[in-house]
């Protein structure tokens, strides 16, 4: 095997840019103070493989991942993806020796991975604060086998979905399978249990799942999610107040929230030292204070779900107590609205004419019922947006509820003993403030409609539908039982149906 390099020796950048290197490692000079992303050092190579009775002219070419000024088309990238599995698939190497065969391995999953975050996730994403754990895959230590193997099995899945190449989509399964094993090994090894590359590959395995769903159901994503929360638990507070732990950390926290909301039962995430200590040293964003609040549903819903088993006078306690945590929670939106709108002079959101045409069933193409949409500053700004009015969504209609059953148990409370009753009901309990604005959820619904054009444009790639589906989901789970809303409901079916054609596969087996 011979190997040929270029024969300059400054970083990728400077030499797409055709200017002279100071050579500083890790990051360049030039790079650094043009505010540029140094390529590094490494170099392209064409490897000639020679084996017994092969042709001498045979050649293939490893996957390497360009600077993205040199990055070619599509079809380009395609095509050295599919050349480099049918070469890992082809010529196993085991003349070459087992060191050969792991140097192999590590560097064609790496660059599958650089691939991924530089063709399927938009530079903002990676770069606003707070960062995407996603790419920890490239950059965390490779110590952890189970990573490398868990971030290319993602990787072949978003690249293979993203060029439409099934063969890659076969090997990304035969990736997570290998992933699945190096996971297990790494968390039986007392070294590696809680280093944050495993917590990574676990958290890539749940992804994969989320994304192709092998198993077939919703029972394969939610066991890594259970996974995920054992694994935070045993790693403690401390691992996750500062660098890769703390981003690590922050992408943990959705899939606990889901997983909680599935089960309707709070987790030790949402106690108050791990809502509180983690951002010691790092102060909460607008989105995650949002996602705090989503945080807190999972016990609002196991108490409604207690409400039956408990005696008319402990129903009345325990309806005040739910009321007055959600008026808590909706206290905590308004501030973050206010303070997103005091962050700027810019307006956050305006609308402008939909571009986009949704069918409300599967025969036809209906009317858009949303042909005035939403454009955001930023994704950012338009992913907490979302998700704010998600929240409400949720949190105005289970005050609606609230209210409602509390009237209903206080009216025939009051028909058994109209004096003793109003009495003790009056001297525990202060009057409730009136709903008002609040009773009209389904303008917060309509906002989380037509916010999904901009989240879910091309540009954004696979960013767009990880962030847009758990408000969707949100959403439809809080309107789907009530007829009234059956145009809203088609009409978030159908975008669902949507993004789970643009990489979110779970949503197929979804309710």
């Amino acid at each position: 095997m011979v190997g040929v390099a270029g024969k300059s020796k400054g970083c990728n950048t400077c030499r797409a840019r055709k200017i002279a290197c100071d050579r500083a490692r890790p990051e360049c000079g030039q790079c650094t103070r043009s505010n540029r992303a140094c390529g590094g050092y490494q170099r392209q190579r064409v490897f000639v493989l020679v084996q017994p009775a092969a042709a001498p002219t045979k050649k293939h070419i490893f996957l390497r991942t360009p600077p993205s000024s040199e990055r070619g088309s599509p079809g380009e990238l395609s095509d050295a993806v599919e050349e480099g599995l049918v070469l890992s698939s082809v010529y196993p190497f085991t003349e070459r020796g087992p060191a050969y065969v792991m140097m192999q391995t590590q560097n064609e999953c790496h660059n599958l991975v650089l691939a991924f975050l530089s063709n399927c996730l938009p530079a903002p994403w990676s770069s606003s604060l707070p960062r995407s754990w996603m790419p920890l895959l490239a950059e965390l230590p490779t110590e952890v086998k189970a990573l490398q193997i868990a971030g290319a099995a993602v990787a072949a899945s978003a690249i293979g979905h993203r060029f439409r190449d099934p063969a890659l989509i076969r090997e990304s399964l035969n990736l997570y399978t290998q992933g699945l094993r190096q996971l297990q090994s790494a968390l039986w090894n007392r070294n590696l249990v809680h280093e944050d590359g495993t917590l990574a590959a676990c958290m890539a395995l749940s992804l994969y799942e989320a994304m192709e769903c092998p198993s077939a159901g919703s029972e394969g994503y939610f066991g890594h999610c259970q996974g995920l929360l054992a694994l935070v638990q045993a790693r403690g507070i401390q691992a996750h107040c500062s660098g890769a732990g703390h981003r690590l950390f922050l992408g943990v926290r959705m899939p606990a929230i889901l997983y909680a909301l599935e089960h309707q039962a709070p987790s030790f995430m949402f106690d108050s030292a791990w809502m509180e200590q983690p951002w010691e040293l790092i102060p909460k964003t607008f989105m995650t204070r949002v996602v705090d609040c989503l945080a807190r549903a999972p016990k609002i819903l196991q108490g409604v779900r207690l409400l039956h088993c408990l005696s008319p006078e402990h129903q009345v306690d325990l309806y005040h107590e739910l009321i007055r945590e959600c008026w808590q929670i909706d206290e905590e939106l308004d501030m973050v609205w206010n303070g997103m709108q005091h962050a700027t002079p810019d307006p956050l959101y305006w609308p402008v004419p939909s571009q986009m045409k949704y069918a409300s069933t599967a025969s036809d193409a209906a009317e858009n019922p949303f042909p005035v949409v939403f454009c955001f500053a930023s994704l950012e700004c338009a992913t907490t947006l979302i998700l704010l009015w998600a929240v409400r969504v949720m949190l105005w209609s289970g005050l609606c509820h609230l209210y409602a059953g509390l009237a209903i148990l206080d009216s025939s409370m009051a028909h058994i003993s109209q004096a003793s009753i109003n009495t003790s009901t009056e001297a525990v309990h202060p009057p409730l403030p009136a709903l008002g604005h609040r009773r009209d959820y389904l303008s917060m619904a309509h906002h989380v409609c037509q916010s999904t054009e901009y989240i879910l444009q091309d540009e954004q790639l696979l960013a767009g539908p990880l962030s847009v589906s758990p408000a969707l989901g949100i959403v439809l789970d809080t309107l789907r039982h009530q007829p009234l809303y059956a145009r809203e409901v088609a009409w978030l079916r159908a975008v669902l149906g949507v993004v789970r054609e643009r990489g979110i596969g779970l949503l197929k087996h979804s309710r």
